[in-house]
C-alpha cells in the first residue's frame, strides 16, 4: 500500500465505505469520509465515525478536501457520471475499490472470486456452504452484503474466501489476483453506468488480469466467442457447462473440485439448499395464490430466469425501478407467455411500457404497497404474485434488500386481514 500514500478520501458511507474507513484508520491512514446523502442511517454511521475520530461529512462532497487526498476509495454506488467521480478522475487520483484494499491485506491466498450478470449471489453462497460441508473454514463476502475488509481479522492463512464482485468493484481493482476467478455469464447490464457492452465486459475481465499460470479462470465459451476472443488469459482456463441442468450447480462442482471436494459432497449441499433471501423467496400462500420475493433480480435476464420457473399465464408481475439497460424488449414474448398482468413502478415505467406494450395488460402503480394490493385483487387460485423488478432499487429504496423487506411487509399486512395468516417473513 506504500505506493498509494497515506491520505485517503472514502467516497460513500454505506456498508463498504463505513467498514473501509474503520479498517484504514486502524492501519494508520489519515481518512476523510464524504457522503452526499444525509438520511438517518447515514447520520447514524457518521456518529459512529466521530466516536473513532474519523473526519467525515454528509449532505455534500467537499471537492477541496477530497482532491487533497493521495487516493480515493470509492463505494460501488457512486456512478462515473457523478460530478465528484469526474472531478477525481480529472485530477488523476488513484480510484480503488474496497476489494482492492482487502485483497492487499488478506492473510490467505485461497481467494475464489465470482462475478457475472446473473447467479453471483447463489453461486457465492453455495460455494461457501460446500466448502464448509467438506470441513474447510470459508467466508463469503463482497457484493453479497458484507464487506471483505470487515472479515479480514477473522481469517486464517488456510481459510477460503469466496468473494462476490460487481463490475463496479472490479473496475477499480489494480493488483487484485484471485487464485480462482469465475465469470458465470455476461448479458446486458449496467448500461446506465458502462457506455457499451465492450466496456462492461472489460470490467468483468479485470477479474483475470493479474492471474498467473498457477491460477484458474472459469468462463463460458459463448461469452468468449461473442465478447473476448482475444483476451490473454494467464491462468488455466476452464469452461462452464452452458447446457447443464443447473449451470450454477455445475460451476460450484467444478470450482470445489479444485479443492478436493467430491461431486457427491456438493450434491448433498444442493439437496438441502433452500435458496437465499430475496431470490425467488417463497413468502407465503393466501387463497391458493403464491407470493414470491425476487427483489434480487435487477436485470431483464434475471427476470427471465424467474418467469421460466412459473406456469404460463399465471403471473401477476411487479417490475420497475431504475432501468440498468434497455434490453427489456428481448423478453417481451416471455412476458406475454407468463404474465396475466404487469404492475410497473418507478423511473423505469416509460421504458417498460414501451418494451412490453401488447404483451400483457400494464398498469402503473404509485408505490409497492399499491402494486401488491392490485396484484392480489386480480390473482386467482394457482396464480403467483411475483416481485421480480428487473431494475435497480435506488429510486424508491435503499437497496434491493430494503425493497424485498418492504414487499414482505406489504404481503404480511395483506395476510393479516385473512384467517389464519400464513406468511413467511
Amino acid at each position: 500500500m506504500d505506493d498509494l500514500g497515506r491520505k485517503v478520501a472514502v467516497l460513500g458511507l454505506g456498508k463498504s465505505g463505513y467498514e473501509s474507513a474503520l479498517f484504514l484508520k486502524e492501519k494508520g491512514y489519515s481518512v476523510f469520509v464524504s457522503e452526499i446523502k444525509d438520511t438517518p442511517p447515514v447520520l447514524e454511521l457518521g456518529r459512529e465515525l466521530e466516536k473513532r475520530d474519523i473526519a467525515y461529512e454528509t449532505g455534500a462532497h467537499s471537492l477541496e478536501k477530497i482532491l487533497a487526498s493521495d487516493w480515493v476509495l470509492i463505494s460501488p454506488g457512486i456512478s462515473p457520471a457523478t460530478p465528484v467521480y469526474q472531478a477525481v478522475s480529472e485530477r488523476r487520483l488513484p480510484i480503488l475499490s474496497e476489494i482492492e484494499i482487502a485483497s492487499r491485506y488478506c492473510p490467505t491466498p485461497h481467494v475464489v472470486a465470482v462475478t457475472g450478470s446473473c447467479g453471483k449471489t447463489t453461486v457465492t453462497t453455495l460455494l461457501r456452504l460446500v466448502f464448509e460441508a467438506s470441513g474447510r473454514k470459508a467466508v463469503s463476502c463482497g457484493n453479497i452484503g458484507n464487506p471483505w475488509v470487515a472479515e479480514l481479522a477473522r481469517l486464517g492463512k488456510d481459510d477460503i474466501v469466496v468473494v462476490e464482485l460487481s463490475s463496479f468493484q472490479l473496475q477499480h481493482c489494480m493488483r487484485f489476483r484471485p487464485s480462482v476467478g469465475v465469470l458465470l455469464n455476461i448479458t446486458p447490464n449496467h448500461q446506465d453506468w458502462h457506455k457499451d457492452m465492450a466496456e462492461y465486459a472489460a470490467a468483468k475481465l479485470r477479474l483475470f488480469q493479474n492471474q498467473v499460470p498457477a491460477d484458474h479462470a472459469f468462463i463460458r465459451r459463448k461469452d468468449q466467442a461473442a465478447l473476448f476472443q482475444e483476451y490473454p488469459f494467464h491462468g488455466r482456463v476452464h469452461y462452464l457447462d452452458e447446457n447443464a441442468a443447473n449451470p450454477n450447480h455445475d460451476a460450484v462442482r467444478q470450482v470445489t473440485a479444485l479443492f478436493g471436494v467430491s461431486a457427491k459432497q456438493a450434491d448433498e449441499v444442493f439437496a438441502g439448499f433452500r435458496g437465499i433471501e430475496h431470490r425467488m423467496e417463497d413468502v407465503g400462500t393466501l387463497n391458493g395464490v403464491s407470493f414470491i420475493n425476487d427483489s434480487k433480480a435487477t436485470t431483464a435476464a434475471s427476470l427471465a430466469w424467474a418467469l421460466e420457473k412459473c406456469r404460463d399465464h399465471s403471473v401477476l408481475l411487479i417490475a420497475g425501478g431504475i432501468a440498468k439497460s434497455r434490453d427489456f424488449g428481448d423478453i417481451k414474448d416471455l412476458v406475454a407467455r407468463k404474465a396475466k398482468k404487469v404492475l410497473i413502478l418507478g423511473k423505469a415505467v416509460p421504458v417498460l411500457r414501451e418494451a412490453w406494450e401488447g404483451a400483457a395488460p400494464l398498469q402503473e402503480a404509485r408505490s409497492l404497497d399499491e402494486a401488491v394490493r392490485e396484484a392480489s385483487r386480480e390473482a386467482k387460485a394457482g396464480d403467483t404474485v411475483l416481485l421480480s423488478p428487473a431494475c435497480s432499487s435506488f429510486d424508491m429504496f435503499q437497496n434491493y434488500e430494503h425493497r424485498g423487506r418492504e414487499f414482505k411487509r406489504c404481503v404480511a399486512e395483506l395476510f393479516s386481514r385473512s384467517e389464519p395468516p400464513k406468511v413467511r417473513i
